[in-house]
């Protein structure tokens, strides 16, 4: 099995999840029974098949399908990963919801940090231990890292490079389309590129991904949607939970998640590598210890 349809349930991912990141990409009859499930946790869990396609409209094959394409072998298996998570959102999350205009500072702040305690949790029941200690090993024998990604993205793309620099591995961030394309024309089977978008439909980075093939230069996506054309294209998939608020445009949510997954490659790479490590951090502290005052 290739590591693009490596999607099911692994790493403590749960039913909601599973159907959450693969949304987008679902046949409309599919998003149709997706929907009423995400809507209606509680009684699918007590519903029978015959029933829920009675409820959606669609038939008793459409319903299996759609659980065996998100990795179950049937709906009752989907049924048990859904009983085995929390039924419902926490009181508080019900409690805060979206941000409205009338909202004072201090219910801002309360329902912005619920929605990052969210997006923390989810991304964590995301993460696959398996498929980050595949990425760790894969980086420990690659001549070069690339971290590509645009808007906020390309944030998250620059401190990954940060980080994997003080530790002493040649990590380069690139928000330019033509320089990506440009750097990737020469890359090989030895380099290895993170492209992280959130949609993982994001033109330019997919047209970069397509040279990358071309050289069989291996590729970690970071998305939130496991199905998009990035998640289907890449090498190695690491998914992130995506809840934004109402201004979605300035992409806070997943920007702190996309953050949180590099932050545990980065850490698994450097407990994997401790000796060398501490010795690269040393160097780096010293190195602009002269500009703290």
């Amino acid at each position: 099995m290739s590591e693009q349809e490596e999607t099911q349930i692994d790493g403590g991912y749960s039913g909601l999840l599973h159907l959450q990141s693969h949304f987008k990409d679902l046949k409309p009859a599919q998003q149709k029974v997706a929907q009423y499930i995400l809507h209606n946790v509680e009684d699918v869990i007590y519903t029978s098949i015959t029933r829920l396609s009675e409820k959606t409209d669609v038939s008793e094959a459409t319903i299996v399908k759609l659980c065996q394409q998100l990795g179950y072998s049937g709906y009752q298996d989907f049924k048990i990963s859904l009983a085995r998570e929390s039924h419902q959102q926490s009181t508080e999350s019900k409690i805060y919801g979206e941000i409205e205009p009338r909202d004072s500072l201090a219910t801002v702040k309360n329902k912005m940090f619920q929605k990052y305690e969210d997006v923390f949790a989810d991304t964590k029941g995301l993460l696959s231990e398996e498929k980050l200690a595949k990425i760790i090993a894969k980086i420990n024998k690659s001549r070069r890292l690339f971290f590509f990604g645009y808007g906020a993205s390309s944030l998250v793309a620059r401190d990954a490079a940060l980080k994997f620099s003080r530790i002493n591995l040649q990590a380069t961030a690139v928000a330019n389309v033509h320089d990506q394309k440009m750097l990737a024309a020469n890359m090989t089977a030895e380099d290895l590129v993170f492209a992280i978008s959130n949609s993982g439909r994001t033109r330019e980075i997919l047209e970069v991904v397509g040279v990358l093939k071309k050289n069989n230069c291996p590729v970690v996506g970071i998305t939130s949607q496991a199905g998009s054309p990035l998640g289907e294209r890449v090498d190695y998939l690491l998914l992130n939970s995506s809840q934004e608020t109402t201004f979605r445009g300035s992409a806070m949510a997943s920007r702190l998640a996309q953050l949180v997954v590099v932050d545990m490659i980065f850490l698994g790479t450097a407990l994997d590598n401790y000796e060398e490590t501490n010795l690269a951090l040393k160097r780096t502290r010293e190195a602009v210890r002269s500009s703290k005052v």
